[in-house]
């Protein structure tokens, strides 16, 4: 995978729909927010959440960790709690990852938790206790996927498959006030062979219809897409991973800035999904810098922690992000 010069993006100016003035709002008036990275990834020693592609696991042994996907210390509860008492507004969750793994009772693939040893909807779970609290859900999704079949295989089929599966998102968990997609980068070439197995596009995602097709089901959700370029028609607001906006510290950020909503993306520990070995939380002082510069510059600020495979945010992830929000209450920012 390398970046090019020149490159080709998708024309998705048929997407005739925008987010509602509601939905928009709500954003806006929604600074901080916490992102979460989990999966069967979580139950590596090493690694992480790329895990599948990096150490070339095969299919057949990555399915194993099925039977040892129990995480009991998962409390949604307890997780809608934690965002109250540190200020965040709404909950980004990886609902499938790149490794094609779903986090709910989806009936398009038996690759998810409800045939796990856990036998759980995290999805419906979480979308229960945040709708209890007045939190928001926005549900991250991978277009990337390495195990399903027809990703590599029948294009057109793997289209239906992914937008069915929106279907389902946008349709069982309640209001829903944001999809963020991943794994199109259009700035970037797929070297030949088994990365381009792994990477490359069969073909145009239909992201005009897909962008239309969120807007249609739950018009209030903010939609994004993780492509490092330039908002495009149908998007409603510009990320920018591990960067303030028109900053490109990281390499791979793009510097254009929109006139739409903002966010900056940050990792409270190292890396998104939790990794013990690498363990190394940062200071409530030093997400505090992070939040007023978004701010300074009208971005909010997404927190990501990754989740333990016992189910459960680390306790010292959990007491900064909780030390953040009573300063940010203090000071009145």
């Amino acid at each position: 995978m390398h970046p090019i010069d020149e490159y080709v993006i998708e024309d998705t100016s048929a997407a005739k729909l925008r987010v509602s003035v509601e939905g928009l709002q709500r954003f806006v008036e929604a600074p901080l927010a916490m992102s979460v990275h989990w999966g069967l990834y979580a139950l590596s020693t090493e690694g992480n959440e790329w895990i599948y592609f990096t150490h070339r696991i095969p299919n057949e042994e990555y399915l194993k960790r099925m039977e040892r996907f129990n995480p009991t210390r998962f409390c949604a509860d307890e997780w809608a709690d934690l965002m109250v008492e540190a200020g965040l507004k709404f909950l980004l969750i990886t609902s499938k990852h790149h490794d094609g793994f779903c986090l709910w009772d989806t009936q398009h693939t038996d690759f998810k938790s409800t045939n796990t040893a856990f036998g759980r909807d995290i999805l419906a779970e979480l979308a229960e206790a945040l709708h209890a609290r007045g939190l928001g859900l926005h549900f991250y999704y991978s277009l990337v996927d390495w195990t399903h079949p027809a990703y590599r295989e029948d294009w057109p089929a793997y289209i239906a498959y992914y937008q069915d599966q929106l279907r389902e998102l946008l349709t069982n968990f309640g209001q829903i006030d944001g999809v963020l997609f991943d794994g199109y980068w259009p700035r970037y070439a797929f070297e030949d062979g088994e990365e381009a197995r792994y990477f490359r596009p069969g073909g145009e995602w239909d992201l005009a219809g897909t962008y239309d097709l969120i807007h249609e089901l739950q018009p209030g959700a903010m939609v994004t897409n993780n492509a490092h370029i330039p908002l495009q028609p149908g998007e409603d607001y510009q990320v920018f991973e591990l960067d303030l906006p028109g900053e490109n510290t990281s390499g791979f950020n793009t510097t254009e800035i929109g006139d739409w909503p903002k966010a900056t993306w940050w990792n409270v520990n190292t890396g998104w999904s939790y990794q013990p070995w690498r363990h190394c939380v940062k200071s409530a002082h030093e997400l505090l810098r992070h939040y007023q510069a978004a701010r300074a510059v009208d971005s909010s600020l997404f927190l990501n922690v990754g989740p333990r495979s016992f189910g459960d945010i680390h306790p010292q992830e959990q007491a900064i992000l909780r030390d953040l929000g009573q300063t940010i209450r203090e000071l009145r920012l």
